[in-house]
């Protein structure tokens, strides 16, 4: 029976699964065609009788190519724009399959939380996953699995092990299966596909295993749960064995994990039983979590009685510093999310000091931006006497580099990408630290992929922002150091959003509990801690009217993003359409600097001319020295000019400044007297450290706060003497002024999710929640501009540019509904906990969506139901709701 043949059995002759499409499509073409379908380069599939239509946007020439794929007697056959002749299928096409697939099963999108994680990995199992099987008969025993994936980089072959047919009882050694607690992943799902597929399926299916097995259990009270499946033949001294340690119902009823060890080596060379991988992993875990609190008592205590003195640094510590090393040593891997300026850099070297000593840490890996190696190197060698080895240089070079010894080894975040096997093969660290790890904030980027891939025993996150914009920024930083501490990203995603039916965040909810995870692995300490050693800070914002000019670049600019947005409101963009937004957001913010800045022609701003004088107060006149902060590397060069013809000295960096050379202009600026003015783009927003200047002003807001935050911690930190003065300038009614707000509720955000003293259970809601953030960036130019309730779309632009979706009050007149809206949803998780499947913001109210609905859920929801109305549903009701 041909691929064809087969799919139109199953009713679908364009529904194909991986094992069909590789029997008419090349593997290079396929793995093309799904990279582009995840970037939602496919748009506006339609279908006929015998016919698929799209729209694909070619990622070489972003041209939006049309194409058709036909069903004709022999097979599929495609039309495209593309001139492909060599395929059958062009690439283009099998991203059309791809998008098709995946609106057909996006029917199901609004199912339960378990049933929708369960259903994206059988649909990704079978159109992305080759099975193979490796012993067993009629199906059960082992298999291979091997992803189709986008980049085959680090595409990897997985094991799989099926028990059952029916329940979720079988194992994967793939990562995901070890983290997501469904008891299922796509390579389990492309088997049971598989097996699915076979003539005398209907035969076989409801076969038991041929003996017992012992498996992880996720679907059962309290999960995970060790459990027995009692299957097949099972002799007198076997069943008496499992009825020591297992109830009826198949749950184990003894210690965990000291009997389940006892159990296991009584049991380990038995042929008549199924010891399973996934229920042994649990139990070491479990015991492993136990060793490690253990030790990190103990480690704390020896660690404290130094009274900050440890052999081997050269340094005495502050007390919040020993307790920063004895968290980060005891742990073993741990984030320290410490604020700027407290000595992030110290206590982990002090803490991979103290390993070395006690635990065999011999050789450790730090990864850090470019510009921060040699500062690291020299740290090391300040507070240990030893000489880090930098890598760097080609590729033979860095090899022999890698082999050295023991000791600190120093790469940045790019060579990881290219060094990862000989990393893992030849250096084999024992360490892992990462400093200013919001560098892989995003789990989806290749760099952040590999660092993932370093194996390490021990490994220290170091970031004093380990949330920039989104909660998934932070559960990427802990997938490196316990991918079991948030649990999976699915549940994640449910536990602790607030969305619209579309997945649109609009606020976030159950922060209390996030924060109880966090506690055992991650440590924060904020600056109130040195605050008596730190001298008072005065900071001004500044107005700045926009120019006619000005206005005419930006107001063209915010007309073009609402286009693109209006767009948005019926697909997702694609990435050339995505790319267009962000230009034309950009051309707006860059018109609030300078008019030039856009038509690289028009000379001069008003913000220049601020700046002019307010050095010339506080340089020429009063003898300070100031930092002068942008974005854009052409305002700090206008800047310049306009400095020199004032006659103040100056020194510029930026990103093309080498890093070899960025310690000559801070030590020009910090030891020549003639030098006042240090200009930088946000490439010196970390690593610098300017405690010579007294003023800091920045020409612009940046998106995030934690870059605002790094940028006046290089001036206002430890070792400062003076009074620091920071001055912010905004553009007056335009997009900037918009962006504030956006940068207050991520601050709210940051600050009730990291700090260990917050209280707030929902926060990054306002009046707009019930409305999601594309349909208010869409409108008229009128409404984008006019004055309203100060919550028009100049706010939400924003919030995409950065990449956040919550909404965020910009007028103390929200206020009264924000709380209402907050209040209303704390009670909601009080009055169902465990039950919210997740909470929608819809048809203008909250929409809970629950386990299973009852008369007394009903009546609690309208208990609820005040100033802001409550509905209760399950989620098969919602699904057929949103099929009508």
């Amino acid at each position: 029976m041909t691929a064809i043949s087969a799919a139109r059995q199953e009713g679908d002759a364009f529904l194909l699964d991986s094992e069909q499409l590789h029997a008419i499509a090349d593997e290079s073409v396929i793995r093309d065609g799904l990279a582009w379908f995840r970037a939602d380069r496919v748009v506006d599939v339609e279908r006929g009788d015998s016919h698929l239509w799209a729209g694909v946007e070619d990622p070489e020439s972003r041209e939006m190519l049309r194409v058709e794929v036909r069903d004709e007697p022999g097979g599929l056959a495609s039309s495209c724009g593309c001139g492909d002749i060599d395929h059958r299928l062009c690439a283009h096409a099998v991203a059309t399959l791809y998008a098709y697939a995946a609106e057909m099963e996006g029917a199901d999108e609004l199912l339960g939380a378990v049933d929708g994680a369960i259903g994206e990995r059988a649909q990704r199992g079978r159109t992305e996953v080759r099975v193979e099987p490796l012993g067993g008969e009629p199906w059960f025993g082992s298999w291979r699995a091997r992803s189709v994936t986008p980049s085959s980089h680090y595409a990897r072959s997985y094991r799989v092990n099926i028990r059952s047919l029916k329940r979720r009882a079988n194992y994967c050694s793939c990562p995901d299966f070890a983290t997501n607690q469904l008891g299922t992943c796509k390579h389990i799902e492309a088997v049971l596909h598989s097996i699915a597929k076979r003539r005398d399926y209907r035969r076989i299916k409801d076969q038991s295993a041929p003996h017992p097995y012992v498996y992880l259990a996720w679907d059962v009270e309290e999960a995970p749960r060790i459990a027995l499946h009692r299957g097949g033949e099972v002799t007198p001294e076997l069943e008496a064995l499992l009825a020591e340690y297992f109830d009826a119902e198949g749950l184990f009823k003894a210690r965990l994990p000291e009997d389940f060890f006892r159990f296991a080596d009584r049991v380990r060379d038995r042929a008549d039983l199924d010891l399973g991988d996934d229920a042994v992993g649990h139990a070491r875990r479990l015991a492993a979590d136990i060793a490690r609190r253990a030790r990190a008592a103990e480690i704390g205590d020896r660690i404290r009685t130094g009274g900050g003195h440890l052999p081997g640094v050269r340094a005495r510590l502050y007390p919040y510093q020993t307790e920063g090393v004895a968290f980060l040593a005891g742990n073993g891997r741990a984030l320290l999310a410490d604020d700027m300026g407290l000595g992030k850099t110290l206590q982990a070297i002090t803490a991979a000091t103290w390993l070395g000593g006690n635990a065999e840490v011999e050789r450790i890996l730090v990864v850090c931006p470019a510009s921060l190696k040699q500062q690291w190197a020299r740290e090391i060698e300040k507070f240990t006497g030893r000489t880090a080895q930098v890598i760097q240089g080609g590729a033979e070079a860095r090899g022999a580099q890698y082999r050295r010894g023991d000791g600190f080894f120093v790469v940045n975040y790019e060579l990881v990408l290219r060094d990862l096997t000989v990393i893992n093969e030849t250096l084999r660290p024992d360490l892992l630290i990462l400093d200013e790890a919001q560098r892989i904030k995003n789990w989806r980027t290749k760099i952040a992929t590999a660092i993932k891939l370093i194996h390490t025993r021990h490994a220290f996150v170091l970031s004093g922002t380990p949330l920039e914009n989104r909660l998934e920024d932070l559960y990427s930083l802990m997938q490196v150091v316990d991918p079991h501490v948030l649990g999976p990203l699915w549940r994640y995603l449910v536990d602790f959003h607030i969305t619209d039916e579309r997945g649109k965040v609009l606020g976030y909810r159950n922060l209390s509990e996030l924060r109880r995870r966090l506690a055992p692995v991650m440590l924060r300490r904020d600056r109130r801690l040195v605050s008596d050693q730190l001298p008072e800070r005065i900071e001004q914002r500044l107005d700045v009217e926009l120019t006619p000019k000005q206005r005419e670049l930006h107001d063209a600019a915010m007309h073009a993003a609402g286009q693109l947005a209006n767009i948005a409101r019926r697909r997702p963009l694609t990435p050339a359409e995505s790319n267009k937004l962000m230009a034309s957001l950009q051309g707006a913010r860059m018109a609030c600097d300078a008019a030039g800045l856009v038509d690289k022609e028009t000379e001069g701003s008003p913000k220049l001319d601020e700046l002019v004088s307010i050095l010339d107060d506080l340089c020429v006149q009063a003898g300070l020295k100031a930092v002068v902060f942008s974005q854009w590397e052409r305002m700090t060069q206008m800047a310049e000019q306009r400095l020199k013809a004032l006659g103040l000295g100056c020194v510029r960096l930026h990103g093309g400044v080498p890093t070899a050379k960025r310690g000559e202009l801070i030590d020009r600026f910090r030891d020549d007297d003639a030098v006042q003015v240090f200009l930088s783009t946000d490439a010196g927003g970390v690593g610098l450290n300017l405690q010579n200047a007294s003023v800091l002003v920045n020409l612009d807001v940046p998106w995030n706060p934690a870059v605002l935050d790094q940028r006046i911690a290089r001036v206002h930190r430890l070792g400062q003497t003076e009074k620091v003065q920071v001055i912010g300038m905004v553009a007056a009614d335009a997009y900037e002024e918009r962006v504030l707000g956006l940068v207050q509720g991520k601050r709210h955000l940051f600050n009730n999710v990291v700090d260990p003293e917050a209280g707030e259970d929902v926060v990054g809601v306002s009046k707009k929640l019930l409305e999601s953030l594309v349909e208010d960036l869409a409108g008229t130019p009128d409404e984008r501009t006019a004055g309203g309730d100060g919550e028009g779309p100049s706010g939400p632009l924003a919030a995409v540019e950065s990449g956040e979706s919550v909404r965020v009050p910009v007028t103390g007149a929200d206020e009264p509904v924000e709380q209402a809206i907050r209040g209303c949803i704390e009670q909601i998780q009080a009055a169902f906990g465990a039950r919210i499947e997740r909470i929608l913001g819809s048809g203008g109210g909250l929409l809970v969506v629950l386990d299973r609905v009852d008369e007394a859920a009903d009546r609690t929801a309208a208990s609820l139901s005040g100033e802001i109305p409550v509905a209760v549903i399950d989620p098969r009701t919602l699904n057929g709701l949103r099929r009508l």
